[in-house]
């Protein structure tokens, strides 16, 4: 199996510098985003080396249930798969993990209600937009997030802009700055004022998180390995010129889910949680391992140094480049003078 040197993706968010430096090969000049793995090679699941160099969307994937609901509900309205404001593009949920690769920015998933109100405090929000939450606790969010995303909140967003700008408490200080950076690009956008109620992460070089459906995001800067099942549903809320449905945004959006956690790389060889069952993510560093009984394909990709498969015969993989293997039950080595990820999937129906 020959080396594989994926599919560059061309989005305005990428960096012009951070995929092209990985891989060792002149600049194009053009936001180089993603570099792609996996559907051309016809895997059923997507590994991605990201590369943000300003925020993306607020958006979240739907599960499987409401994948095909949503996808079926689009068909019948006649929307093409290529029109622009077609948010069901196939029939599959969106899981994902995401593993930095250089510090890594993001807002993900809501508050704790406690977290929430004590932030509504400190940022000095209008005491009326977190009384559900002092109501009725987590069921409040609903109600909440449907007034933020709906409400014109000009004065309101100035208003948190020079709250930030004079300063917070020191544990929400990054944050605010991050706040700050993105209004600037989105000015009046209401989904501003949903990013104080959002926790924000700073991933280390080696931690992860785990993105489930129905949970809000934003990735904001920085590079990482992304491996995920290979829907393309993608449901927008806000901070974006693309097509926004933030009804359905609303209705998707899990107000039970559980804080995310940053999983952090231990040792040389760590294995993440996630993102589904059928798939396992590890992340090999400067040392060797022994791979018995591969399941039915196992994808190996490099992201710094020099990585050396043997299987057979040995194939050397640069920063950026990967290699697939195919067979069940086989046996190979990966030794890494650098860093490597190891993505396992046993056989599944999707």
């Amino acid at each position: 199996m020959p080396r594989l040197e994926g599919t560059l993706k061309h989005y305005d968010w990428g960096s012009k510098t951070a995929i092209a430096e990985l891989r060792g090969i002149p600049l194009s000049g053009e936001p180089e985003a993603e570099l792609w793995f996996g559907p051309e090679e016809d895997l059923p699941w997507l590994v991605k080396i990201l590369a943000i160099q300003k925020p993306l969307s607020l958006q979240l994937h739907p599960d499987a249930k409401q994948a095909l609901r949503g996808f079926e509900l689009e068909e019948a309205r006649g929307i093409k798969l290529d029109d622009p404001k077609r948010s069901y593009r196939d029939k599959k949920s969106k899981s994902e993990l995401v593993c930095a690769v250089t510090p890594f920015k993001a807002f993900c998933g809501l508050r704790e209600v406690e977290s929430a109100i004590e932030t509504s405090e400190i940022f000095d929000l209008p005491k009326e937009l977190v009384s559900p939450l002092r109501t009725d606790g987590e069921k409040g969010w609903s109600e909440v997030v449907t007034a933020l995303l709906s409400g014109k909140w000009n004065q309101e967003i100035e208003n948190l802009l020079n709250r930030l700008r004079v300063g917070v408490d020191k544990t929400r200080k990054k944050e605010a700055e991050e706040i700050i950076k993105i209004a600037k690009m989105h000015k009046i956008d209401a989904s501003i004022m949903l990013l104080p109620f959002m926790n924000f992460h700073e991933l280390e070089i080696g931690d992860a998180m785990h993105v489930e459906p129905g949970v809000a995001h934003i990735y904001i800067q920085g590079m990482a390995v992304e491996v995920m099942e290979p829907g393309d549903n993608v449901l927008r809320a806000g901070l974006t010129k693309k097509h926004t449905d933030k009804s359905e945004f609303i209705s998707l959006l899990d107000i039970n889910a559980e804080e995310t956690q940053i999983q952090s790389a231990s040792g040389a060889d760590h294995e993440y949680k996630g993102p589904v069952g059928n798939l396992t993510v590890r992340r090999i560093e400067d040392t060797k391992v022994e791979i018995n009984d591969s399941r039915s394909i196992d994808l190996i990709l490099a992201t710094t140094g020099v990585s050396k498969i043997r299987n057979g015969e040995e194939t050397q993989l640069k920063p950026g480049q990967a290699f697939l293997i195919h067979e069940e039950d086989s046996n190979y080595t990966i030794d890494t003078a650098g860093i490597a990820f190891l993505v396992r999937g046993e056989t599944c129906s999707y």
